[in-house]
């Protein structure tokens, strides 16, 4: 029944909108439907990136006499508030916005981001509650975000008389490692590995003096959940920070995923991260779909230079930076080169800067139409949106995490522990859901995407990332390049 009403609301509401969108009745009927059947599903589209998907779920929401929760980004609970709260009540939908909460005679919908809803206690104990969760891509990050505490020399006193005693104590202990840890610094490196006498004696100090503060106390309840810890030197302060963080995020709020009935949302053409991710939980979907989003999707012509150098060549840096001087030469459009290798992303927008001047950024929105943009890769995601589609991505190293983080290190170390494929279980999955997220654009105009790492032909796994790089048409040869 409600499959067939919410059909109909649906045709009723855009009559009066423009909206390109050509499965719209197709994903209203198949939420509808979810939201009936208590099932959960998983669906994946690139529309979810735009605002035209809204309303089929609003509408349903609404239909269903049923409190419910739906997770989205700030943006577009703005977009709601401001442009389809008159088109709802136009259909005859009698409701109060207030405190981004849509409130009608017999139920609420909360309009809320993964944010808030996270550091809502209240929120992480609803049990048999509808949920709608868009932008899960990012569920690992958000994770991340949220459980990752940092003690900053600040945290380690208080500003109160009654505490001078203590202050002076700790700070006495905070500088007496920070010797011990800027003694262990490797040139180009920040970051310290913690050995198992230094965990304990955080766990120790921590579990003695989690009174003083709520953040001692945070630290001290992670240190006994054997959270994964590092430290983080600044040398411009001559300070360091202790950061903690979850080696498994997920099943922090594996609880909350159980209790709950689910449909998620990605904005990933296809989201098989997510479905693994869920399933090593014993988390089930009932029925993954792939919609296929508002525009024509074309080919992305890739072109993988023959003989590329691998990355531990001595000769790789010189190599590619001579191969993006020669794929820049004479292009017209947005070039955007992706590195998360910091010193590699550098030297390659000086180089080009000392031969194409202003027309090279680092990390900055261009304003132009033929300028050449470096950045990380997350970098470009979170500002993709803001920027015109690129005539060609080049790439210079596949976005596969770097065993110099801490965390990245921790994680492995306790996947060989437990027997597991930590690259295929970890570092593959991510490089996927990265390299998928930046190259999307492409589809939209036929760009060229460049990668120059010589693992992507010689090495199993850079083989199977291009397969997963789809729909493309591979390019033999680029003026003037060969």
């Amino acid at each position: 029944m409600l499959e067939i009403l919410s059909h109909q609301y649906l045709k009723n509401f855009l009559r009066d909108q423009s909206n390109r969108w050509e499965h719209i009745y197709s994903f209203g009927r198949i939420i509808s439907k979810c939201i009936e059947n208590d099932s959960t599903y998983l669906i994946n589209s690139e529309i979810f990136s735009s605002y035209d998907w809204l309303p089929p779920i609003l509408i349903s929401l609404f239909l269903k006499q049923e409190d419910s929760t739906f997770i989205l980004s700030k943006e577009k609970i703005q977009f709601i508030s401001q442009f389809q709260i008159d088109s709802l009540r136009n259909l005859g939908f009698n409701f109060i916005l207030k405190n981004d909460q849509l409130i009608l005679a017999n139920h609420h919908i909360r309009l809320i981001t993964i944010q808030d809803l996270l550091n809502d206690p209240n929120s992480r104990n609803l049990k048999k509650h509808r949920i709608v969760y868009s932008g899960i891509e990012d569920i690992k990050q958000d994770l991340k975000n949220h459980f990752r505490i940092s003690l900053l020399k600040k945290d380690w006193t208080k500003n109160f008389n009654e505490f001078e005693l203590i202050n002076q104590k700790f700070i006495k202990v905070y500088d007496s490692l920070k010797t011990k840890f800027f003694m262990r610094k490797v040139l180009g490196n920040s970051y310290i590995n913690l050995n198992e006498k230094e965990i304990s004696f955080f766990s120790n100090f921590f579990h003695e003096n989690s009174f003083f503060s709520d953040k001692f106390l945070r630290v001290n309840k992670a240190l006994s959940k054997g959270w994964a810890c590092w430290v983080k030197l600044n040398d411009t302060n001559l300070d360091w920070t202790l950061y903690l963080q979850p080696i498994d995020e997920l099943s922090h709020i594996k609880e909350f995923f159980s209790n709950n009935k689910f449909v998620f949302l990605s904005a990933l053409r296809k989201d098989n991260f997510f479905q693994m991710y869920l399933k090593k939980h014993n988390l089930d979907i009932d029925l993954v779909i792939n919609f296929k989003s508002n525009f024509e999707e074309k080919k992305i012509s890739l072109y993988i230079p023959s003989k590329q150098l691998l990355p531990n060549n001595p000769l790789f840096t010189n190599s590619i930076l001579d191969k993006c001087k020669k794929l820049t030469l004479f292009r017209k459009g947005l070039t955007l080169v992706l590195s998360d290798d910091i010193d590699l992303k550098t030297n390659i927008a000086t180089e080009l800067a000392s031969k194409y001047g202003k027309r090279v950024l680092l990390e900055t929105i261009p304003s132009g139409k033929n300028e050449i943009l470096c950045s990380s890769f997350d970098w470009w995601i979170m500002n993709s949106h803001l920027i015109q589609i690129p005539e060609q991505i080049i790439i210079p190293l596949l976005p596969v995490p770097n065993m110099s983080e801490p965390i990245n290190a921790i994680i492995v170390s306790h996947k060989k522990k437990l027997s597991q494929d930590w690259f295929r279980d970890f570092f593959l999955p991510q490089a996927r859901i990265k390299l998928e997220r930046s190259i999307s654009p492409l589809r939209r105009n036929s760009g060229k995407l460049i990668i120059l790492d010589g693992r992507a032909n010689k090495r199993n796994w850079g083989r199977l990332l291009l397969q997963n790089i789809q729909p493309s048409k591979k390019i033999n040869y680029m003026l003037p390049f060969d």
